[in-house]
């Protein structure tokens, strides 16, 4: 076993290597062997649905459904697992309001308007769009963990939380057409790129003719139909980030992209706020988890802090309305 430091370590292979680049022009050996190493993995991508709501659900079960202590450790009070947003923010709580504040605005909403967010998560968003527009929000999750922990510590009037499939939730006809605004953060990663077209369908499903719909996702420069084999068998399994490539054919003949934002440094910065904690909670409770595991997680923030800092990998927002158009713009929001 080699102690280093990850962050550095993630640097140097990185930075301007075939493999950070996946460009082969260089020459760098890496360039050729880590695509056969990955080989399995991309063929299934390519082969096979990895999202399917069976799958769907493993995976949920494998990565939100457990580690609570260590989550909320992490996460800090504002709970919430995506990138924030650091535009004058001094700490990570704060930071993940602006982001909460950010979507708001997006929105445009009015009191009363029925809101609906698909991957709640932990239900803190949810609960801010509640409180601060006063808001009837529903929050859909396949975790029944994330669920339990957002009903016992927000549920209200107007504000409720549904552990379902959000597949199984776009074909109910009680949601169909009924809600003002729809949004998500974080899960388009998890949808895949066999289920874009229906994912967007769903979002279309659930909009009024003269809605609006905010995504919140990672997103990668090249397509890539599987995830790399570290971060599918230790952290996200059947996760795929998503580049535009896939992305727009699936919405380009079903919304008005109103508004497309790119801040992926922040998720530098947010990564590194997590990694801190994370190391602070190891630290004060060393029994919690196994030293293998430590280290893996530690890795696992380094690498993707590393990724967003040499802009390998970016945080998009993309402001959608239903075609036909219904409105004739929005009010960019910064």
């Amino acid at each position: 076993k080699i102690k280093m430091e990850p962050l550095e370590f993630f640097f140097t292979l990185l930075n301007d290597t075939a493999l950070g680049t996946r460009r082969k022009d260089g020459g760098n050996v890496m360039g050729y062997i880590v695509p056969v190493l990955n080989a399995p993995t991309v063929l299934a991508g390519y082969l096979t649905n990895q999202q399917t709501p069976k799958l769907s659900r493993q995976m949920v079960n494998s990565t939100y459904d457990v580690f609570s202590d260590l989550y909320e450790a992490m996460l800090g009070p504002a709970m919430s697992y995506t990138c924030a947003y650091w535009k004058d923010a001094k700490d990570l709580e704060q930071a993940q309001v602006n982001k909460f504040n950010l979507i708001f605005r997006k929105l445009e909403t009015e009191p009363g308007m029925k809101l609906a967010e698909l991957g709640v998560g932990w239900g803190t968003a949810a609960k801010y769009m509640h409180e601060q527009g006063q808001l009837d929000v529903t929050g859909v999750s396949l975790s029944e963990q994330q669920t339990r922990w957002a009903s016992e510590h927000f549920s209200a009037p107007g504000l409720r939380f549904i552990c379902q499939d959000y597949r199984d939730f776009c074909e109910d006809p009680s949601h169909i057409g009924a809600y003002d605004r729809v949004y998500s953060m974080g899960m388009l990663e998890h949808i895949g790129h066999k289920n874009f077209d229906s994912y967007f369908k769903c979002v279309k499903k659930l909009l009024k003719p003269e809605g609006l719909a905010v995504i919140h996702s990672i997103g990668e420069p090249d397509f890539v139909p599987a995830s790399d084999p570290f971060l599918d068998t230790y952290i996200f399994p059947g996760a795929v980030i998503p580049a535009l490539s896939t992305v727009m054919p699936a919405v380009e003949n079903l919304f008005i992209v109103e508004d497309f934002q790119n801040f992926g440094y922040d998720y530098a910065k947010t990564l590194a706020a997590w990694s801190d904690n994370s190391e602070a909670f190891f630290k004060n409770n060393p029994q919690a988890y196994n030293p293998e595991f430590q280290r893996m997680w530690q890795y696992y923030l380094r690498m993707c802090e590393a990724l967003f800092e040499l802009r390998i990998n970016q945080l998009w927002h993309f402001v959608l309305s239903p075609r036909p158009a219904h409105r004739r713009g929005i009010a960019r929001q910064l």
